[in-house]
């Protein structure tokens, strides 16, 4: 509901005050949203046909708490990588419960490692996250060009994340959970419309948007900070960045840097709502307790991928 109000309110705001640029913003903006809808719509199809189940039996094998929340955090990856960062949460969190449920695994911690998995990985291709799109619309890259210089540093961030993670849920005490179910829907569809409303409406107001300067250190620095204090949406639609390395700074200021908040992404506070309905708990302070531990690592990671592909010289 605080979603959709803002959003409302944004877009009656920027009619309001800017009704000329308003149009333009929103077409600026619809392209990625239709974009991810069509996606979501094709993975709420695969999920009719079972084909979440299959990946999730084929990479989930009972075989020790560590490596069965690992195997939970590999599909995480994947998903959140191959098809985007919201299915991802949809589907990897109920399956997490389950998991947690039938092995007697710590729910309450694997909750809030599929959420920064999650989020660390969407950047491998534009449409793994609805911010990438945002920002490839203020710096065109085609995808071979993105996808050259991405897979290197979302290899290495994944590792990064992935081992820490996978010890720190496996080695805690397992907990009582109720399995969810479901995956993903329909309905996600309508749920971007009020994120569309927020997007065009922070651009039609902010109108040439908010440069980034300094290093890429920097840029990343003030990236996360306005996406943990606006969300990682707005905050996508509201950046303008400065060439390639600015574009990657924001990328992976709107994708890694939301770990530091629970308020940082979108996608964490649907994770959190499925942890409560399978009762487990995704407390905020063991979330950024989590992404305090591993953003920096995280962002090295990524400089030293980027690094190697040219991008940071």
């Amino acid at each position: 509901m605080a979603i959709w109000a803002a959003g409302i309110l944004l877009a009656i705001s920027a009619v309001a005050l800017r009704p000329t640029a308003s149009a333009a913003a929103a077409i600026a903006t619809a392209r990625p949203f239709a974009t991810l809808a069509g996606i979501i719509l094709a993975s709420v199809a695969a999920g009719y046909l079972g084909a979440f189940r299959l990946l999730a039996g084929v990479l989930i094998p009972a075989r020790g708490a560590k490596v069965t929340t690992g195997a939970v955090l590999t599909l995480t990856a994947v998903l959140s990588a191959l098809v985007n960062l919201d299915v991802a949460v949809l589907v990897a969190m109920p399956v997490a419960l389950q998991t947690a449920r039938r092995q007697g695994l710590a729910a309450d911690r694997l909750a809030v490692a599929v959420a920064v998995m999650a989020n660390a990985t969407s950047f491998l291709l534009p449409t793994s996250n609805v911010t990438n799109l945002l920002l490839l619309g203020r710096v065109p890259l085609a995808t071979s060009a993105y996808l050259a210089d991405s897979w290197l540093p979302w290899l290495l961030v994944t590792a990064i994340t992935l081992g820490p993670l996978a010890w720190w849920a496996g080695s805690a005490p397992p907990g009582q959970v109720r399995a969810a179910t479901g995956g993903p829907s329909a309905r996600a569809v309508l749920d971007l419309v009020p994120m569309f409303l927020i997007a065009s409406g922070i651009r039609t107001l902010l109108g040439s948007g908010i440069a980034l300067h300094g290093s890429f250190t920097g840029q990343f620095a003030k990236g996360a900070i306005l996406a943990c204090l606006t969300s990682n949406l707005p905050a996508a639609a509201a950046i303008v960045p400065a060439g390639t390395q600015g574009l990657w700074a924001a990328i992976l200021a709107t994708t890694v840097g939301p770990n530091l908040l629970i308020t940082g992404s979108v996608a964490t506070l649907i994770a959190r709502r499925i942890a409560r309905d399978g009762e487990a708990r995704l407390t905020a302070w063991q979330f950024s307790a989590a992404g305090i531990a591993l953003v920096p690592a995280q962002l090295v990671a990524a400089a030293l991928g980027l690094h190697v592909a040219g991008v940071l010289r």
